[in-house]
């Protein structure tokens, strides 16, 4: 009977229909087996892509503007700063009058300190007149420069390399000359590199320093006639000597002009004999 029911069980409808559906179970499991199994497995660490950084190469530089109160006062705690700083003055020009001292000064202070030695500046002055900070950005020249370089200085390694298998007269003097030309390409581009590392590790502020003057009335010492008079002749003798030497200066000319002079003159008279013996 079990058998049988087995068997009815299997040939009928609803059974036949319970085998499709353990079937498609049985299929979607095995489909979904290797999913799951990659989701449950413990996955390995992912590994981060290298980082490539690039050193920033900022060009800093100021114009500032300050009123002090004692300028060479002020011009020595100047001079101390510049040094403890590790900085340099490559330009200084003093200007006096009876309303200001001036006193225009191109500082040279390294990167590093560019903005502590601008806020120093700032407090030990009376005033801020004026304040300009600028940054430029010369990186990416910076890498073209060096890559290029580069290139130039391996260019000049193979001419070497031939130089030194060259056997002919000709082909020395080829190889010669194409060394000439790629060195001084490599010394320009060199120059270039060494100003803008130059930049780059100094900052340049070009300082204004002003101290205004108190006004003092300070009467004109006019001089008397007899003062002007005297000085007058003291002028007219000096001019009057100077034109006498100059006179002297010219003794030839002068000689030759009498000696022109006295020609005519001689042959104006034998021809005006001549006329008169006819």
């Amino acid at each position: 009977m079990f058998v049988i029911a087995s068997m009815y069980s299997c040939n009928s409808p609803g059974g036949r229909q319970s085998d499709k559906m353990d079937m498609d179970s049985y299929e979607m499991n095995e489909a979904v087996a290797p999913i799951t199994r990659s989701m449950a497995a413990p996955s390995s660490p992912m590994q981060k892509p290298a980082e490539f950084s690039i050193e920033k190469k900022i060009i800093k530089d100021a114009r500032v503007g300050i009123e002090v109160s004692d300028y060479y006062v002020f011009r020595i705690n100047l001079d101390s700063l510049i040094v403890i700083y590790g900085g340099y003055t490559s330009n200084d020009n003093l200007y006096n009058n009876d309303e200001a001292i001036n006193c225009d000064i191109a500082i040279r202070i390294p990167e590093k300190n560019f903005e502590k030695f601008i806020t120093i500046l700032e407090k030990g002055s009376e005033k801020i007149l004026y304040k300009n900070i600028s940054a430029r950005d010369v990186t990416e020249e910076f890498i073209d420069i060096e890559a290029r370089l580069k290139n130039k200085k391996d260019v000049e390694k193979r001419y070497s390399e031939l130089l030194s298998r060259a056997k002919t007269i000709k082909d020395i003097l080829e190889i010669e000359e194409k060394l000439r030309v790629i060195r001084e390409e490599i010394e320009s581009v060199e120059g270039r590199l060494n100003y803008l590392k130059s930049q780059v590790s100094y900052s340049t502020i070009d300082l204004m320093i002003t101290q205004k003057l108190d006004f003092k009335y300070q009467p004109s010492k006019e001089k008397n006639f007899f003062q002007l008079l005297i000085k007058s002749l003291d002028k007219g003798w000096k001019v009057f000597l100077q034109f006498t030497l100059f006179v002297f200066k010219l003794w030839p000319f002068i000689i030759l002009i009498l000696i022109v002079i006295y020609g005519i003159r001689w042959y104006r008279i034998k021809r005006k004999k001549k006329k008169e013996k006819k």
